[in-house]
């Protein structure tokens, strides 16, 4: 299912060998893991985990590289094949969720090494006031849906008018695929990815290496879908929901957020651009 070679750029003809398209990525992310330990050993970039001893901090960084590297292989993988509609016809629905289980996989090895604590400590999942921040997460997700919407709008319109979006390019088959899935799929997919998600990119990555790192390696983990503006929206969402778990330190109003935004997705702009596409 992948492709030769990497698309077109669109200023000028850029075509890369299979295996140069995963190496360039895999020595960055080698590079990116190397410049993690560093700045943990020098720095105290890990200072939220308590390793009880040293061996545990090095079985850490080894089991964050394992991570790394399947991830890096997934997520290059499935940016360089855009799967048909009669491929994603043969898709098993359970295959959705394998990134979901490769994040629950590393969330439960790292907090098995770092000494078992709390769950409510290790993720910032505190029960106080919980319809206050059910509350503050589904204000957040509807107000942030204006604000992302708006910003791919005008990021869509600068990239056009600098010729860098093709005049034909064609919305990601996943699209009328999705709008065609019955509501309690809908519903899974959103349950699986407001906690897993959450729980993984707030909860554990964004308190060690901030907003703006986690928010880049979110929108990377969705480049499978093959959209540009896709990516901005995804951006924006990632950098809302950021910024709520920075100004709360609390994790249950960025998993309702996120739920909200992906219902919204799901529930109403899917079928909305099916509709007016003509996709279905």
């Amino acid at each position: 299912m992948h492709p030769a070679k990497l698309p077109t750029c669109n200023l000028s003809p850029c075509y890369y060998s299979p295996s140069l398209a995963y190496a360039i990525p895999l020595i960055v992310m080698a590079l990116g893991f190397t410049g993690f330990v560093y700045m943990h050993e020098r720095h105290g970039l890990l200072s939220s985990d308590n390793f009880p001893t040293r061996s545990a901090r090095f079985s850490a960084y080894a089991w964050l590289g394992v991570l790394l590297l399947v991830l890096s292989v997934l997520v290059i993988g499935s940016s360089q094949r855009i799967p048909s509609p009669s491929q994603l016809n043969e898709t098993s629905f359970w295959s959705l969720f394998s990134f979901h289980v490769i994040l629950i996989g590393f969330l439960a090895g790292w907090w098995a090494i770092v000494g078992r604590p709390p769950l409510k400590q290790f993720f910032n999942l505190p029960s106080n006031d919980m319809f206050r921040q059910v509350m503050l997460g589904v204000a957040v997700g509807v107000g942030g849906w204006a604000i992302t919407l708006f910003a791919a709008l005008v990021v869509g319109l600068i990239l056009t008018g600098l010729g860098l979006i093709p005049d034909d390019l064609k919305p990601s088959p996943m699209i009328p695929w999705m709008a065609a899935l019955p509501i309690w799929q809908k519903a899974l997919i959103i349950l699986s990815a407001m906690t897993v998600e959450e729980l993984f990119f707030r909860g554990w990555l964004q308190k060690r290496v901030g907003l703006i790192i986690s928010t880049i390696i979110f929108a990377l983990a969705h480049a499978g879908y093959g959209q540009p503006l896709m990516l901005v929206g995804i951006a924006v969402v990632s950098i809302i929901i950021g910024v709520t778990f920075y100004k709360t330190r609390n994790l249950w109003p960025c998993i309702v957020a996120h739920g909200v935004f992906d219902a919204i997705q799901l529930f109403v702009i899917v079928p909305i651009a099916v509709q007016m596409g003509g996709l279905g």
